[in-house]
């Protein structure tokens, strides 16, 4: 993007919004992963009419525009983004429990520990996906033989491309294990659940035990972006993984965790470089041994857009 558009463009977004602007933002403080060159911009929406206010400014720049949540299920490169990331978290992330509805960038878990104080059941598999809404929804996200689109009803959102609002049943959307048919260029704004009532205490009991469950499976205590593969027909990446010797193997200071094979730790490093090296060490040794190529689930960021096949 050519300077003299980005000094226009952050004199308008500063003139007519209220939400915070920030210029050669390191992703790397906003991947779980911790890993990422900088955006060249990066902007966090007050409030919905903010956002509103702001695509106007966004469409007339011609400007790439990255929507980014909590950042998990992310990989972006060493050379950062050459655009806008727009980030829902702020200004976004409102929840009504009696209305069964929930903005873009609320946490997933604090969406999912509301229901449970408010007595609401089917969304308990959400108290262990960090991230937020939006992502879980693009993404199916799921965990312990439920996904998000289990309750889904409805989303809310607009056409970056166009300005164009659409409000879509779930019925519309195409979807699938870890994938939807959004379109691309569509920014989820806010979504709707049908949510059970259930006994706050009962489903804080299930909770707990999906916690303990992923406490002694998953390697939280180091920084990761999740499961790194998407699970082929009925196997687990992560087995695969293992039978195919990878875990421990590192490049650099990246490394298949010992505690699960589908997860990659960040043990200090500081090169994304390091983990694409190891995801292709992985996939190579898994198709040695398997005949099989694992399929990424996280996302890969590149300078200028998403390098495989999930959406935005």
């Amino acid at each position: 993007m050519s300077e003299s558009k980005n000094a226009r463009l952050i004199e308008e977004l500063h003139a007519k919004c209220r939400g915070q602007l920030r210029l050669d933002e390191p992703l790397s403080r906003h991947t779980t992963f911790g890993l990422g060159g900088p955006a060249d911009l990066f902007f966090l929406p007050a409030d919905l009419d903010d956002l509103a206010a702001a695509l106007p400014l966004l469409r007339a720049a011609n400007i790439p525009i990255l929507p980014l949540g909590g950042g998990t299920n992310t990989l972006v490169r060493d050379a950062g983004f050459r655009g806008l990331v727009l980030c829902l978290t702020a200004g976004a992330n409102k929840i009504e429990i009696t209305r069964g509805t929930v903005q873009a960038g609320a946490s997933t878990q604090v969406f999912s520990r509301q229901c449970q104080r408010m007595g609401k059941t089917g969304f308990e598999f959400g108290c262990g996906i960090p991230g937020t809404i939006g992502g879980a929804i693009r993404g199916n996200a799921g965990a312990w033989g439920g996904e998000t689109f289990d309750r889904l009803t409805r989303v809310t959102g607009v056409h970056l491309s166009s300005g164009q609002d659409e409000t879509l049943s779930k019925s519309e959307i195409d979807f699938s294990y870890r994938r939807t048919g959004l379109a691309v260029d569509y920014l989820i704004v806010e979504a709707s659940f049908a949510l059970d009532d259930g006994d706050p205490e009962k489903i804080l009991a299930k909770m707990n035990q999906m916690l303990s469950e992923r406490k002694a499976s998953q390697p939280l205590s180091n920084r990761s972006p999740g499961c790194i593969f998407k699970n082929p027909p009925h196997t687990s990446a992560g087995l695969l993984i293992d039978q195919a010797g990878c875990k421990g193997l590192s490049v650099g200071a990246v490394q298949v965790s010992d505690v699960h094979a589908n997860f990659m730790v960040n043990l200090g490093g500081r090169s994304a470089d390091d983990v694409l090296a190891l995801i292709d060490k992985v996939t190579e040794r898994v198709a040695q041994v398997h005949n099989l190529v694992l399929e990424p689930e996280i996302r890969i960021i590149g300078e200028f857009g998403i390098e495989n096949n999930l959406t935005l």
